[in-house]
């Protein structure tokens, strides 16, 4: 658990001194002693030096350390995770590489903690830390953009430096539990910034990458003609299937009756000159028209109703224009 609180000394308190009665022994009122949250002990300031109440038990104000004390300690024994930060400069002026290390501290007295000892251990690890010269000149030759491979650097440099040279805190117990080197705040804000650009560029050129595959599969629907068209407008659920089959028949009706008309106009003999199938031309635009086979089986191929001597088409060739 990581704490900015004061620690393991967390309040103090003067005491006013007790009038003795007669017959009656001295009594302090408990209501002057601090609140003793769990997990600490109280710690009295007497002439006779400082004494710990560690038994879990509500004083009665009459005990002789509580009714001499002219203060009083209230000091945490539970272990803590204690977090330092300390900055070191980089060859960046803008910048200061943080340095974040993380101790597990543990009283072992609380006496002599409050005789000897700090009153926060987060001032004097801080301070214990930047006694590192060598510490603070590791990130001089390493500009922001090089701290992945400063950071192995300076977890070493702390790990050794503490092994060396351990701190020394009376009546509290010091293991070192991380060290990590931070990216500044803005540095870290900036690259967020920057990714999130390029993930929408990203989003961007593949949201065109779809759009322009669905126009050209859009443009290949419609140049397929009016087959093309309908389909499309099926698969977009913009037109009924029923409603396509009616519009596909009457398409094809009209293209039957353009057809019709087509051959109507041609002058005599005409069919016989065109490079076409007359015959098949014919039964095609009969189907669309929705006329019985049967019947264009019956009717005389067109070939023969005003095709003159010629069974089959022939091209109008030059040697019969120089007869």
């Amino acid at each position: 658990m990581q704490t900015a609180s004061p620690y393991p000394v967390i309040a103090e308190r003067s005491l006013r001194p007790v009038p003795r009665k007669l017959l009656r022994g001295a009594r302090r009122d408990p209501a002057e002693l601090p609140e003793q949250p769990p997990g600490t002990v109280l710690v009295f300031h007497t002439k006779g030096g400082y004494q710990a109440f560690a038994e879990r038990r509500h004083l009665t104000g009459s005990e002789e350390a509580v009714v001499q004390a002219v203060a009083v300690s209230v000091v945490d024994v539970r272990g803590r995770y204690v977090l330092v930060g300390v900055p070191i400069p980089s060859s960046d002026l803008a910048h200061d590489f943080p340095v974040q290390v993380t101790f597990r501290c543990t009283v072992k007295d609380a006496a002599r903690v409050v005789e000897e000892g700090p009153r926060d251990l987060h001032m004097l690890l801080g301070a214990y830390l930047r006694e590192d010269l060598e510490l603070q000149k590791m990130g001089l030759d390493w500009g922001i953009e090089g701290i992945h491979r400063l950071r192995p650097l300076v977890v070493a440099r702390v790990k050794a430096f503490f092994e060396v040279v351990p701190p020394q805190v009376e009546g509290v117990e010091v293991a070192l539990s991380s060290v990590d080197v931070l990216l500044p705040a803005d540095v870290k804000d900036h690259a967020r910034g920057m990714k999130g650009m390029r993930w929408e560029e990203e989003a961007n050129d593949l949201r065109a990458a779809i759009e322009s595959k669905d126009v050209a599969r859009i443009e290949a629907f419609l140049h397929r003609g009016n087959v093309g068209r309908l389909a499309l407008g099926i698969s977009r659920n913009a037109v009924p299937i029923a409603d396509a089959v009616t519009m596909l028949g009457a398409v094809e009706e009209q293209q039957a009756a353009r057809i019709f008309e087509v051959i109507r106009a041609l002058p005599e003999g005409a069919l016989d000159f065109l490079p076409i199938d007359t015959r098949a031309l014919f039964q095609e635009a009969m189907r669309v028209a929705g006329v019985n086979s049967s019947a264009t089986s019956e009717a005389p191929p067109l070939e023969q109703r005003g095709a003159g001597k010629h069974s089959e088409p022939r091209p109008l060739g030059l040697e019969e224009s120089d007869d």
